[in-house]
C-alpha cells in the first residue's frame, strides 16, 4: 500500500463535497447501500461547520480526508459531528472499495477521528457502520469501541394484503389521519416525538431546527407525513419518505410514533398500515423501515405485518478523554 496522507477539514467546500459524493457513489455501487447516513449527508451540505449561536451553539464538524502520497483523489473519508452540547459525537467512515489496503485506510481514519474528539475536549463517540461485518467489529474493538446497537433494515412487498379476519387490521381503514401542515404543526409534533422517543439516542432530542432542516430536503412531502389527532391534540404520526433512486425504488416508514398517553390502542400498527398504503398509492412496490433489534415488540409487530430482515447497521460506542 502507498503511504497515506490525512488532512483534517473544518469548513466544507464545493471541492470537498464533490470528492466525497464521488467516493460515496463508488462505495454505494459496491455495497448497494448508502455509505453516509442521511444526517451526515445533511451536515456535509451545510454552508458552514463553524460553531454558531442559539440552536446551533453545540455544533462541531470535521472532515478527515485520506489520500495516497502525492495524490489529491480521496481513498477514504471520515466525518465527525457533534450537533448538541452534551458531549456526544458521531463518526462515519467511507473507504474506496478498490483502495490498496482498505482496512488500513479505515484504521487510520478512525484513529484520526478519535484524536479530533480528544482535541475538542473528549466525550462519548458513536461509530456507525452500515451492513456491519466481522471486519467492522474487529476494527471497532481495535480502537476500544464496544458494540452498542444493531439497527435492522426491514422490507416488505407493497401493497400489503387487504385486512383479513384476524381482527388486528381494522385500524387500517379507520384511523383519521391528515397531512402535516408545515409552519403550523412543528411544535406539537416535536412534543409527541420527543415523548415517544424519550430514551432514544438520536430521535428523542429533536428541536425545531432539526425538523425544519428535513423539511427543506427535496424528498420532503407533507402529504406523506400523516398526523393522527385525538382529544383535540396530536396523538401520533407516520412520516414517510420516498427513495426514488434506489434499486428498486422504496418507500420508507421514516419516523413513526405515538404519544405515550395513547399507547395500548393499536395505533402503531394502524399508522404503519396507513403509511404503507400511502406509499403503495404512489406506485411503490417495496416498503422499508429501520428498527432497533432489541425493540422486540416492534420487531414482532413488523414481522407480523409481512416485513422481513434485509441487513443490519451497527453502532459502536466509546468514551474519549480530552487530549
Amino acid at each position: 500500500m502507498v503511504a497515506l496522507e490525512l488532512g483534517v477539514v473544518h469548513e466544507p467546500t464545493g471541492g470537498l463535497r464533490d470528492a466525497v459524493e464521488t467516493l460515496a457513489g463508488r462505495v454505494e455501487t459496491h455495497t448497494a447501500h448508502a455509505p453516509l447516513s442521511e444526517h451526515q449527508r445533511m451536515v456535509l451540505a451545510r454552508r458552514s461547520w463553524q460553531p454558531g449561536t442559539g440552536t446551533d451553539a453545540g455544533r462541531l464538524t470535521a472532515g478527515i480526508v485520506a489520500t495516497g502520497s502525492g495524490s489529491t483523489t480521496p481513498v477514504g473519508y471520515a466525518q465527525v459531528t457533534r450537533d448538541h452540547a452534551e458531549g456526544e459525537y458521531a463518526v462515519e467512515i467511507l473507504v474506496d472499495p478498490e483502495a490498496d489496503g482498505g482496512p488500513s485506510v479505515a484504521d487510520a481514519l478512525l484513529g484520526s477521528a478519535v484524536r479530533q474528539v480528544a482535541a475538542w475536549g473528549g466525550g462519548t463517540v458513536r461509530l456507525w457502520v452500515p451492513k456491519a461485518s466481522v471486519a467492522d467489529d474487529t476494527l471497532a474493538a481495535a480502537h476500544s469501541f464496544g458494540h452498542e446497537r444493531d439497527l435492522i433494515q426491514m422490507r416488505c412487498p407493497l401493497p400489503l394484503p387487504k385486512p383479513g379476519g384476524d381482527g388486528r387490521s381494522g385500524e387500517r381503514a379507520g384511523l383519521p389521519t391528515r397531512p402535516f401542515r408545515p409552519g403550523i404543526d412543528e411544535d406539537a409534533w416535536l412534543v409527541v416525538n420527543n415523548r415517544a422517543f424519550a430514551s432514544h439516542p438520536e430521535q428523542g432530542h429533536w428541536d425545531r431546527a432539526t425538523l425544519e432542516e428535513r423539511e427543506r430536503e427535496p424528498w420532503f412531502d407533507p402529504e406523506g407525513f400523516l398526523v393522527l389527532e385525538s382529544d383535540q391534540r396530536m396523538a401520533g404520526s407516520c412520516w414517510t419518505k420516498v427513495h426514488a433512486h434506489t434499486h428498486p425504488p422504496m418507500g420508507e416508514i421514516y419516523v413513526i410514533g405515538v404519544d405515550p398517553d395513547f399507547h395500548g390502542r393499536g395505533w402503531g400498527r394502524g399508522l404503519t398500515h396507513a403509511g404503507l398504503d400511502w406509499l403503495a398509492g404512489r406506485g411503490l412496490s417495496v416498503g422499508m423501515l429501520y428498527v432497533d433489534a432489541d425493540n422486540t415488540a416492534a420487531v414482532h409487530l413488523y414481522r407480523s405485518m409481512g416485513f422481513s430482515d434485509d441487513h443490519v447497521d451497527r453502532s459502536y460506542l466509546r468514551a474519549v478523554d480530552a487530549g
